[in-house]
């Protein structure tokens, strides 16, 4: 009986062990002293009131680049900036990427981090606000204008950039970047509002500007912490704590207590790490079963084929738990944000590494085949690791909407549309290349060979299915949201222009499959050829044209990397034609049967 179960118990086992990561994955955080409780007080910045440590987060991101900074917890590391000015003078932590404006500062190229030394940051800010005219500089994306009209300059996108981690470190260092002091809903909170101390003795800062529960507390926080005094330090993280709470008054609530306990839970626990583990995990658990399998038929090994069952049935409850993860993860954050989360390009990152995975699960169900699942943990496994990476250039930060997106009826229609049906292309684009494999191969000329490439291309066929009729559905409700945002139901921008390519492009390559005028490699190599558009849509529009209404989207960075990546997929497919053109398999691959 025991032998039955034992799969699923060795499953079971390494989700455990996969939990256990949590503790050891966790953000380096000095035993005992009260970062984590003082991570707990609320703030308010970004249009939401948010726990300190997501604040703290977020200001570490924007002048680092790196979600924590040399072992720093984000809290500590920003206290460590306002109580130690001088201090942090020599060090080098503020983020420059571009070498030409590098170039222009006088700046070591070889190096992307640099000290406020190095930067000579007053007379920066003077140059740069007198260069934008005094107000490019601070533009936030929510104030930026909906619509852009050319492309913005490069070296000029990096120096805006500059210009605004320099500006919020000064502002941590004078106070104005810590909205601590609660204001009546919605008036905007106070600050510290230190001034220029450099160096001068915070409490003494503090104790010269009027009385307040909130200022007099942090006198006790910052002195504990700048005399290395951890009993004063929490209780002064304890006397905020009580402040701050009380100054709310009705604000504070139990809805808002459970958010604030959510989103610590969600920036602690890293769920989308733990799922990509998981998804890692189980495609090469999926990839081994799938090669036991295959060896075990070809030299007619019961063994190899039992053992291999064995390892899909470990597998299947790896994929499930980090399914479960990542809902978890996307549960947390739609609860955090109060709304869909798909709004920037690091939400549709995840959610379509989801929607690959969701696509797999239904297919699975029709034909259970392996490599539905190898290919799909894979692939979503990939895509967190690219949101994980990237956090400079792929903002994991929750922010407010932008106007335009406001509508949640609107955003859950037609956005989480055409970002599901990217996930139903990219399931075809990973079972293309598999397929691909096979041809390069030359399994098409065996029996059981063909067999696989058949069975390939009908689950390609289907999935195909899948993103066309979403990606035409996400596009005529987009006109519709368009209409309502707008006032247009259609103006020829281009997120609009290349919605309707790809969908153009798959509906031409389904039909062409369906009357039988591509052949198996053919339909393979045509799925993958066709995902360019969905890159193009998805990511070129918004990091590379970076003109339109959809200006909220845009960023820059990663050409190059996409760049390889579509460069190495035309070259695959070209190589796999070439050998197989070599070989004489063209005059071997027959019509594909009419689909069904």
């Amino acid at each position: 009986m025991m032998g039955k179960y034992r799969p699923l118990l060795v499953g079971l086992a390494l989700s455990i062990g996969l939990i256990g990561t949590l503790d050891a994955g966790a953000d380096p955080t000095p035993k005992g002293w009260s970062f984590r409780e003082m991570g707990a007080i609320p703030v308010q910045a970004g249009g939401r009131i948010k726990p300190f440590d997501s604040y703290a987060r977020d200001l570490v991101l924007q002048i680092t680049g790196r979600r924590t900074f040399e072992g720093w917890d984000p809290v500590e590391l920003v206290l460590s900036w306002l109580a130690d000015p001088k201090g942090w003078d020599s060090k080098q932590f503020i983020l420059i990427t571009r070498k030409d404006v590098k170039r222009q500062l006088g700046l070591d190229e070889d190096r992307n981090r640099f000290s406020p030394k190095e930067l000579l940051i007053d007379s920066f800010l003077a140059e740069y606000a007198n260069s934008m005219g005094g107000s490019r500089g601070g533009m936030s994306a929510q104030s930026a204008p909906i619509g852009r009209t050319s492309k913005p300059d490069p070296r000029d996108e990096e120096l805006k950039r500059l210009f605004e981690r320099v500006s919020v470190y000064r502002a941590i260092v004078s106070g104005e970047a810590w909205p601590v002091i609660p204001a009546p809903a919605p008036a905007a909170w106070g600050t510290l509002a230190l001034g220029e101390h450099h160096g001068e003795s915070v409490e003494k800062a503090l104790a010269t500007m009027p009385g307040r529960p909130v200022r007099e507390a942090y006198v006790g926080l910052f002195t504990g912490f700048m005399n290395g005094a951890q009993d004063r330090f929490d209780a002064g993280v304890a006397a905020v704590s009580s402040a701050v709470k009380a100054e709310m008054k009705g604000e504070w609530d139990e809805s808002l207590s459970k958010k604030i306990s959510a989103e610590l839970l969600y920036n602690r626990m890293h769920p989308y790490q733990l799922a990509w583990i998981a998804y890692l995990i189980a495609a090469l658990l999926w990839a081994i079963s799938i090669w036991l399998s295959a060896a075990g038929v070809a030299q007619v090994q019961t063994t190899a084929v039992g053992l291999g069952k064995k390892v899909s049935r470990v597998a299947l409850p790896v994929t499930f738990l980090g399914i479960g993860l990542h809902v978890f993860g996307m549960g947390l954050r739609c609860y955090i944000a109060g709304r869909p989360p798909v709004t920037n390009m690091y939400e549709s990152i995840v959610w379509v590494s989801f929607g690959v995975l969701l696509f797999a699960t239904v297919l699975w169900f029709i034909q259970k085949n392996q490599i539905l699942f190898a290919v799909a943990t894979a692939l979503s496994a990939i895509g967190l690791i690219v949101s994980d990476a990237a956090p400079a250039m792929i903002d994991p930060s929750i922010n407010p909407l932008v106007p335009v997106l406001r509508s949640n009826y609107w955003l859950l229609i037609h956005v989480l549309t055409i970002t599901l049906s990217y996930a139903a292309f990219a399931l075809t684009l990973g079972i293309g290349n598999v397929t691909l494999w096979f041809f390069w191969k030359g399994e098409e000329h065996t029996q059981e060979g063909a067999k696989k490439i058949a069975t390939l291309n009908q689950l390609t066929y289907r999935a195909m299915q899948f993103g066309v009729v979403l990606v035409a559905a996400g596009t005529i409700l987009g006109g519709i949201w368009a209409d309502y945002s707008w006032g247009r139901f259609w103006g020829w921008d281009p997120k609009e222009v290349w919605a309707l390519i790809v969908l153009l492009g798959y509906i031409a390559v389904l039909h062409a499959r369906y009357a039988g005028w591509m052949r198996p490699f053919s339909f393979a190599a045509w799925t993958v050829i066709a995902f360019t558009l969905v890159m193009m849509a998805w990511y070129g529009v918004n990091f590379v044209l970076g003109v339109g209404l959809h200006s909220y989207g845009f960023s820059t960075g990663g050409q190059s990397t996409v760049a390889i990546f579509v460069a190495l997929q035309l070259a695959y497919v070209v190589g796999v034609a070439l050998k197989r053109k070599r070989a004489g398999a063209s005059r071997g691959d027959s019509p594909v049967k009419k689909a069904s």
